[in-house]
């Protein structure tokens, strides 16, 4: 095998490593709802601190529930979860118009608003050869969630 073969060999391997490491939703439940809806995102590979974004809405970390897909471990809050364990990340459906969306979790390296701790954990996992998929990946995942309108009973105004 020659080293331009070799290289391509190593560079297909290294993007699979870490394309399969990328934070993955398995399953959306509901996938509709009206505003203030629970919704339940299922997840695989979310090891950083997630926001959700949906219609140009931004929530973050104090808006999220984060649960361990673990039964046995659903009493743990969501900053003690093992970074590698599948979870279930809640939010409730922002006050948006009816109509499809995309809804985009970010898996952010750090806490919100602080690049330093991000750059330092980053820093540290990059010494660490086997992170380099979680280091190295992309960072988010979407899913689509159609927003009904608000049950009449809910609306406000006349």
């Amino acid at each position: 095998m020659g080293p331009i073969r070799r290289w391509r060999l190593i560079a297909v391997g290294c993007f699979l490593a870490t394309a399969s490491c990328a934070p993955r939703i398995t399953s959306i439940d509901p996938v509709e709802g009206a505003p203030g809806t629970m919704v339940n995102l299922s997840m695989e590979y979310l090891v950083g601190w997630p926001r959700v974004e949906i219609g140009g809405k931004i929530m973050d970390w104090p808006q999220l529930k984060l649960l361990a897909s673990n039964p046995e471990r659903q009493t743990v809050s969501g900053e003690d979860l093992v970074w590698i364990e599948d979870k279930v990340l809640q939010f409730r459906v922002p006050d948006l118009p009816p109509g499809e969306y995309a809804v985009t979790i970010h898996d952010d390296k750090g806490p919100p608003g602080q690049p330093v701790y991000s750059f330092l954990e980053t820093t540290a996992y990059v010494m660490f050869p086997p992170v380099w998929p979680y280091v190295f990946r992309a960072n988010r995942a979407q899913a689509q969630f159609k927003i009904l309108p608000r049950p009449p009973s809910e609306s406000t105004g006349p």
